[in-house]
């Protein structure tokens, strides 16, 4: 016997495109449309649904008062070469490339990131250079800790001094746990490029092997980085995409997905889905079809806010490259940077803007705090790196970003893999994206997952 659909009452109803039963996608970010993106090419029918009133998740670009700013500083690198071209063929002439790396801003001076060898020695001074590079040999000779926390990981590759400057106390404040509670996937690649081959490289190389190794190529959309979602939401029809369509819940038999419910009243039956909303959410959709024994798993899975404060300024530019990162923990932020210089578009001629990101919890007095008062410290705190002066300032805009990073706490990935295999019962449910699978990816990772995904329901529609 199937399970009651949870939430309120419901009745059947026609969706926009009529009594809808096949593939449908949950989701309408970057992960969700990309699914559509390939369905579409491969020729498969399907239905897109997104809660929200547009599409992109938090890949958009905002528009205000001339200026363009990301929900992030979002960038495309070319490390799927297939996936590269697919963008490319989306946005032709307008997809820019781009060469400008990131730096640290560390007690006045602009260290580069990811953490260059040759530069430290610059910016510490000699003294503190020295002390660095006793903690960082005592930690390569010393035994390898039991703990595979990111704390310990990064007091290995880097020594405790450098780990602490420039990636414990950033890590801290971004994820707002102690490092010691962070699982190593939380780092990236900013684990990488500190070693002794670095250093002689750059020390006889210079600048040629700087570039090598800094991460400072990447392609970026001429006018934001929410042109590569709307060209995926093209490309699927809007007449397969359906907004302001949040699922309230799921009817099954316990080993399929029968129908959906939707806004709390609408049942449309389906096929198969693949489904990009937040993992906890899924669950708690499907919960009557999942053990008791998972509900700690899914209690303990956490999101991070961001808090995106637009800094408008009266001067042509304020720096040349692509982030700079804020460990510092006088500083609110953890991560500034400049639109116009991934694309002169996105600022008016003769003007430039500061895309700021505070990270915090819902409860934090940041996410609640008045946006007036929150220009203004983001514009007092910046003033002290020399980049702009008081009568330069415009003003600015908020944005509030829910659950914009799920929070990797140490030994997250088996708490996430007992709920997937829980959820796994269901063979006509696939789950995917970075809220979805509670994992840290990149664009191309995305798309490549949309595209595989595809690919394999297609192969298995062949077979039956």
């Amino acid at each position: 016997m199937a399970e009651s659909i949870s939430g309120s009452e419901h009745h059947i109803a026609n969706s926009v495109s009529g009594q809808h039963s096949g593939l449908m996608i949950l989701g309408g970010g970057p992960a969700g449309l990309a699914v559509g993106h390939f369905a579409r090419k491969a020729g498969l029918e399907f239905q897109l649904l997104e809660a929200s009133s547009r599409f992109g998740g938090n890949a958009t670009t905002f528009v205000e008062n001339g200026f363009r700013f990301d929900s992030g500083a979002h960038r495309l690198h070319d490390r799927d070469k297939a996936m590269t071209q697919e963008v490319k063929a989306l946005l032709g002439d307008d997809l820019l490339e781009c060469n400008i790396p990131s730096q640290i801003y560390h007690h006045g001076n602009f260290v580069d990131f990811p953490l260059s060898p040759l530069n430290l020695v610059r910016a510490l001074g000699v003294p503190a250079s020295v002390r660095a590079l006793g903690a960082f040999i005592s930690a390569r000779m010393s035994r390898r800790s039991a703990s595979q926390s990111f704390e310990m990981q990064a007091i290995r590759a880097y020594g405790r001094d450098i780990a602490n400057r420039f990636l414990l106390r950033y890590s801290a404040k971004l994820w707002g746990l102690p490092c010691s509670q962070l699982c190593p996937s939380v780092s990236g690649k900013r684990l990488q490029g500190l070693d002794l081959r670095t250093f002689l490289l750059e020390a006889f190389r210079g600048r040629s092997a700087k570039s090598a190794h800094l991460d400072g190529h990447f392609y970026y959309p001429r006018h934001g980085f929410g042109m590569i979602t709307d060209g995926l939401a093209a490309s699927c029809g809007r007449e397969r995409l359906r907004a302001n369509a949040r699922v309230t819940g799921m009817q099954h038999d316990g080993q399929r997905i029968l129908s959906l419910q939707i806004n709390g009243e609408e049942a449309v039956p389906v096929e198969q889905i693949i489904s990009t909303l937040p993992l906890p959410l899924m669950a708690s959709l499907l919960a009557s079809g999942l053990p008791d024994s998972i509900r700690d798993d899914v209690a303990g899975l956490k999101f991070r806010n961001v808090v995106l404060v637009a800094l408008y300024l009266n001067r042509p530019s304020v720096t040349k490259v692509g982030s700079v990162y804020f460990s510092d923990p006088d500083f609110p932020m953890t991560r500034v940077y400049e639109p116009r210089n991934r694309s002169a578009a996105m600022a008016p001629a003769g003007q430039t803007m500061l895309a700021v990101e505070i990270p915090c919890n819902a409860a934090d007095e940041v996410w609640r705090q008045d946006d007036a008062e929150l220009v203004r410290l983001v514009a007092d705190k910046l003033k002290v790196c020399g980049w702009f002066h008081e009568d330069e300032v415009l003003g600015g805009c908020v944005k509030r970003l829910p659950a914009a990073y799920p929070v990797l706490e140490e030994g997250i990935r088996g708490r996430v893999q007992r709920i997937m295999d829980a959820l796994s019962r269901f063979e006509n449910l696939t789950i995917l994206g970075r809220n979805g699978e509670f994992r840290y990816t990149h664009t191309h990772d995305m798309l490549r997952a949309g595209h595989d995904v595809v690919a394999a329901l297609v192969q298995t529609q062949k077979q039956t």
